[in-house]
């Protein structure tokens, strides 16, 4: 994969539901350098690790087997399943740094509290799947949500987080990237300055995933997402659910718990002691007659599934590592967003970048300026409705330059959940049509052909390259 001789050649493999970008730089010798975006595919995609390892194989002949950076976002499997599925193929490759949130950081205590408290979630949500109905709605959208959580066609028990740690095992010393500290850049490469803009170090914002009602944060009101207790949720599931505890779980449990174990009766012990308890098993359903089975309360606890699902769903994703890879000649920047939510995306307006933080004396950048200058932009979650901020993401994004591109397969989500995977979502998409003039790319149908094409799109498709496995786009800097 040569590289352009200003700016960056994008590539973006068409893994069908998941993410994964080569970009290629000249260094001042004119040798190409070479950037990973994540590397992954839904779980749920038929013969996904066959096409992941295909993929890998590709980037392997095209690099020359060595990367120099490798960029891992967020704890998905769509973005990070290859490290594992094709854990081999890394291992024969050289790769020189990988870059990380800090919130994937082993030694930050409030990042170990974050993957605790993902992990405890996580686990909480396969109890509940397990005791559900596969004909219960509930069980079907907590297993389509499982899904980010999981490896294609890999052995029980293998997760993303394992693939993410094989991302992470790829050197000795990861980076763990914070946001507004000084830019960083591509080895031997001139000319090129990376903003590191989130996830958020402060709480309020990296907790805040959902939308609110105002209809300028997002591309759709979607109150109804906003659920609260999602501990409470876990704790009822695990103790419920009869999953083996640990004892930090049992203490969140019984901290969760609407009564104090000296007032609850275990439901197995009325069951195999009817004479001792008479009552429940005539008034409550524990008998061989299930007339008053209608009072019992012990699969309520199944309901909290998909909202947890969504909760640990919506959390994970607004841990997004996000870049900003600004070209400096030209002022043009190439936004990757990971899957970042709302808090994520309002944090970036906090605080800017001065000399005290990396930049010359008397320059000023600000995520305004960057959203300003954006001319690619990686939409976020496959297009969908709550992962590109409104007033403060897209509509800042002015350039007359602006291309959109955008890992998603519409036919393919649309089949796995008719009418709730809006993948793109319509009035988001819309929008990136008008913003772009047309310039869009997708993995699904490679160049977009919009209705009526004009000239930015006739002198755009000269930059672009369309392949089985890859569509590809140069920007350049000049």
């Amino acid at each position: 994969m040569p590289a352009p001789e200003s700016g960056v050649k994008v590539r973006m493999y068409r893994t069908g539901l998941g993410d994964c970008f080569l970009l290629a730089f000249r260094d001042r010798v004119g040798d190409p350098r070479y950037m990973l975006i994540d590397c992954g595919i839904h779980s749920q995609w038929k013969d996904g690790s066959n096409r992941i390892r295909s993929v890998v194989d590709h980037i392997r002949r095209s690099t020359n087997d060595h990367l120099d950076i490798v960029v891992v976002t967020h704890e998905h499997g769509d973005h990070v399943s290859g490290f594992y599925q094709a854990r081999d193929a890394f291992k024969n490759m050289n790769v020189d740094a990988v870059w990380m949130a800090w919130t994937e950081d082993p030694d930050n205590e409030v990042a170990k509290r974050l993957d605790r408290h993902r992990a405890f979630m996580l686990k909480a949500l396969r109890a509940a799947h397990q005791g559900l109905s596969d004909e219960d709605p509930a069980a079907r959208n907590a297993n389509h949500r499982l899904g980010f959580f999981e490896l294609a066609e890999t052995s029980l028990g293998i997760s993303s987080r394992d693939a993410r740690n094989a991302a992470r095992d790829l050197v000795q010393n990861p980076r763990y990237l914070r946001p507004k500290t000084a830019p960083l850049t591509m080895p031997d490469v001139d000319g090129v300055r990376i903003f590191v803009l989130g996830p958020p170090e402060d709480e309020k914002w990296l907790m805040r995933a959902r939308p609110s009602s105002k209809k300028e944060e997002v591309y759709e009101e979607d109150v109804r997402m906003r659920f609260g207790g999602d501990e409470a949720a876990a704790c009822a599931l695990m103790a419920a659910g009869g999953l083996a505890l640990d004892t930090s779980d049992y203490a969140r449990i019984e901290g969760n718990q609407p009564f104090t174990s000296n007032h609850r009766i275990p439901a197995d012990i009325v069951m195999e002691n009817a004479e001792d308890y008479g009552f429940f098993h005539e008034h409550y359903g524990f008998s061989d007659s299930d007339e008053a089975a209608w009072r019992r309360i012990d699969t309520d606890w199944q309901a909290a599934a998909e909202t947890l699902a969504l909760k640990l769903d919506a959390a994970t994703n607004n841990t997004s590592l996000v870049l900003a890879i600004e070209l400096k000649a030209s002022g043009r920047v190439l936004l990757f967003p990971g899957d970042a939510q709302v808090g994520n995306w309002k944090s970036w307006h906090e605080g800017i970048w001065t000399e005290e933080n990396g930049l010359e004396r008397g320059e000023q950048v600000s995520a305004e300026d960057l959203l300003n200058r954006t001319v690619l932009y990686k939409v976020g979650h496959h297009g969908s409705h709550n992962a590109t901020l409104r007033g403060q993401g897209l509509e800042m994004m002015n350039s007359d330059d602006l291309t959109a591109i955008i890992p998603v397969d519409e036919k393919w989500a649309y089949d796995r959940r008719p009418y709730a995977w809006k993948m793109p979502f319509a009035p988001l998409y819309e929008d990136l049509l008008r913003r772009t003039h047309g310039r869009i790319l997708r993995s699904d149908v490679g160049l977009v052909k919009p209705d009526r094409p004009g000239d930015a799109w006739r002198e755009f498709k000269k930059r672009v390259r369309v392949e089985d496995l890859y569509v590809e786009v140069t920007v350049a800097d000049d």
